[in-house]
């Protein structure tokens, strides 16, 4: 029977059909790590197995594995999951290694295991059941009082994110988040965003939704020059309409919490801004834990805490707290995946974590723990690490003292800004980018708008009326914050985020920062229908003097009355901008197309059309967005003051994507 605590609207779902999940005693994964997680939690009175279930939980069908997996894989597994019969011959012995090798289970990373095929199955449907249950989907169960059904679930024997479409690859048999997601998107228009934390690059589930809109796939992982499965690169963003909606984070090898935290809230925020998700589903492997034998990310507890946290405030924030958590990697069995899953635990239930492990758990675990101390030693070496501290911990948290500080802090932490910020140029829209800053860097132009603010007194705002044939519109520049506020977005304002209101949080946002200007098209009665955002260029920029990038929206209600055209001439009409180069790029999925009823080549053509209009030229570049996507364009204006060496920069680095060169 399935076990399930239900604790002020979460829980914690598994059956024992999951802990068959287990490669044998010399193999990195086996199920003693989720033995050893359920008896800290029961002990620590955190859960309790004696609840009586509340969740359906059940295998996924074949038909349900199917959305996923081609079926001749399905039937592989099954089949190798069975024991040869006695007496079996040697062509019949011959023909299993020959399917094994073709579907992935031959190599020794991912063995045949008996029964796998209804293990993995069994996985694969708690997740499912656990997703659908959050979705409040006839698969999660009935409740005859909805506030009865789970908002949050931790199913720590999911997360299997390796298993491609038509073999195993790296201990995972069936996707079972992958194959959730598909029976949600099969059941309802929901939107998923998957997030991947686990050390390794989620591959598979990537794979599966590459070409998905509705799905936003983000892996934080050390970069896969040095580890398996080895991709996960920044350049790989999605094909066809999924463009956009793949989003990887490749992080340097010993990678702490300082900057794996500074990554994660450059990138999340912004990115569920613009995505606009139902639900998060998140991969918690822990193995980029400093201890962990198979990774080289210098992880703490500590860091794994505040990823946890942060994951469980933006599921509140954007998803009205629906949240499905799913375990994943993690190698060092006993002193690491015990007691990060009781973290996940705690902080999904609202408990609070006690300071030491039960002496009982203690005392029955570190005799096995010790049993292979050796053997956990060798495979640091292997790895190139350095064996960590030979003790088995007593308390929930890590003790600072046990981790140095890498002598190369410093260099990895500005490499991995700098990747954060060549994922934030390739797939955040520029309003969601200067709403969101990455970094509190002062632009050099700031001292202008300082000026055309006059020194931060009153306002030289200009306004202007513009007629219609939907009605008067009131066009007005550098916008101040108490106008925003009292301003409400149309219902048509949602390019960039999806929703009205987030639209209106981000133009807020952008009024509040001195090197910004902020322009608004709004009626009479304070609906805003365009704006027009001039901002600093972002990081991929850096050391070019006075070059600004210009975003402009158009609400989908007010389209084709020449707002557009007006507002933009507006923006653009003070004189102390001559003295400023301005760029815009018109991207595929930055721009609002909905309603348009065009393609996106005539789309390009309309926006340079536009652009045009203002002096602005396109120009050849081999910028990424630009040089990977042949419907896109950089269109520029160089002010008439600008000195023909800022020109002559700014043209070397349009054709100089020097900032990519590493990927």
């Amino acid at each position: 029977m399935s076990q399930m605590l239900l604790h002020a609207s979460s829980c914690l779902l598994y059956d024992p059909t999951e802990l068959h999940y287990d490669f044998g005693p010399r193999h990195p994964l086996q199920a003693a790590r989720s033995r050893a997680l359920l008896d800290v939690l029961e002990q620590s009175g955190l859960w309790s197995p004696r609840q009586l279930p509340k969740l359906p939980f059940r295998a996924a069908t074949r038909e349900e594995l199917s959305q996923i997996h081609q079926m001749d894989y399905i039937e592989a597994v099954q089949l190798l999951g069975k024991p040869l019969e006695e007496g079996a011959s040697a062509e019949e012995i011959e023909k299993r290694k020959l399917l094994a090798d073709k579907f992935g289970f031959g190599d020794g990373d991912t063995p045949p295991q008996p029964d796998m095929h209804e293990v993995s199955a069994a996985i694969a449907g708690g997740t499912l059941v656990a997703l659908s249950a959050v979705m409040g989907l006839p698969d999660g169960g009935i409740f005859e009082d909805e506030g009865q059904r789970p908002l949050h679930v931790f199913h720590p024997q999911g997360g299997l994110h390796h298993a491609w479409a038509e073999r195993a690859s790296g201990f995972c048999v069936y996707n079972d988040a992958a194959v959730a997601i598909a029976q949600i998107l099969r059941q309802s228009e929901a939107k998923v965003l998957y997030l991947d934390l686990d050390a390794h690059h989620g591959d598979g589930v990537q794979r599966a939704f590459y070409d998905e809109p509705r799905v936003m796939t983000v892996s934080l992982h050390e970069t896969g020059r040095y580890l398996f499965p080895g991709t996960g690169d920044v350049l790989e963003v999605g094909s066809g309409l999924g463009r956009g909606y793949s989003v990887n984070v490749p992080l340097e090898p010993f990678t702490e919490d300082a900057s794996y935290q500074e990554v994660l809230e450059s990138l999340l925020p912004p990115l569920l801004t613009s995505f606009a998700p139902d639900v998060i589903v998140s991969q918690h492997g822990c193995d980029g834990h400093a201890w962990d034998p198979l990774t080289h990310l210098q992880l703490t507890l500590q860091g794994i805490r505040k990823q946890v946290t942060f994951v469980h405030e933006l599921a509140h924030t954007y998803c009205e707290g629906r949240w499905v958590a799913l375990g994943g990697g993690g190698y060092d069995l006993y002193r690491v995946v015990p007691r990060a899953w009781s973290i996940v635990w705690a902080e999904m239930s609202g408990q609070t974590l006690p300071e030491k492990l039960p002496q009982a758990w203690v005392d029955h675990w570190q005799p096995i723990w010790k049993s292979v101390e050796e053997q956990d030693a060798e495979a640091q070496e292997v790895m190139g690490n350095q064996p960590a501290p030979m003790y088995f911990p007593l308390t929930f948290q890590d003790r600072p003292g046990d981790f140095l500080t890498q002598p190369r802090r410093w260099q990895i932490s500005h490499t991995n800004r700098l990747t954060a910020s060549l994922v934030r140029h390739l797939l955040l829209p520029s309003s969601i980018r200067q709403a969101f800053p990455s970094s509190q860097r002062r632009s050099p132009m700031a001292g202008l708008f300082d000026l055309l603010h006059l020194r931060g007194s009153a306002t030289p705002s200009r306004t202007k009326t513009l007629n219609t044939p939907k009605g008067q519109v009131l066009l007005r520049d550098f916008c101040p914050p108490s106008l925003v506020e009292r301003l409400r977005a149309d219902e048509g304002l949602k390019a960039f985020a999806r929703l009205p209101e987030r639209e209106h949080k981000l133009l807020l946002n952008i009024s509040k920062r001195p090197d910004c200007a902020l322009a608004l098209a709004h009626t009479p009665n304070g609906e805003i229908v365009g704006e027009v955002t001039l901002a600093p260029g972002d990081e991929w920029w850096e050391g070019l003097e006075n070059v600004y990038e210009i975003a402009i929206e158009v609400s989908s209600n007010w389209r084709n009355v020449g707002i557009a055209h007006s507002l933009l001439s507006f923006a653009l009409e003070l004189d102390a901008l001559e003295d400023m180069i301005f760029f815009a790029i018109g991207l595929a999925w930055h721009w609002d197309m909905q309603g348009l009823d065009i393609s996106v080549y005539k789309y390009r053509k309309l926006i340079i059309e536009l652009f045009g209009s203002q002096g602005f030229t396109e120009y050849p570049t081999t910028e990424p967005n630009v040089t990977m996507e042949p419907a896109n364009v950089l269109l520029a204006r160089i002010g008439s003051r600008v000195d023909a060496r800022t020109s002559s920069s700014f043209y070397n680095r349009l054709l100089n994507s020097s900032n990519l060169s590493r990927y």
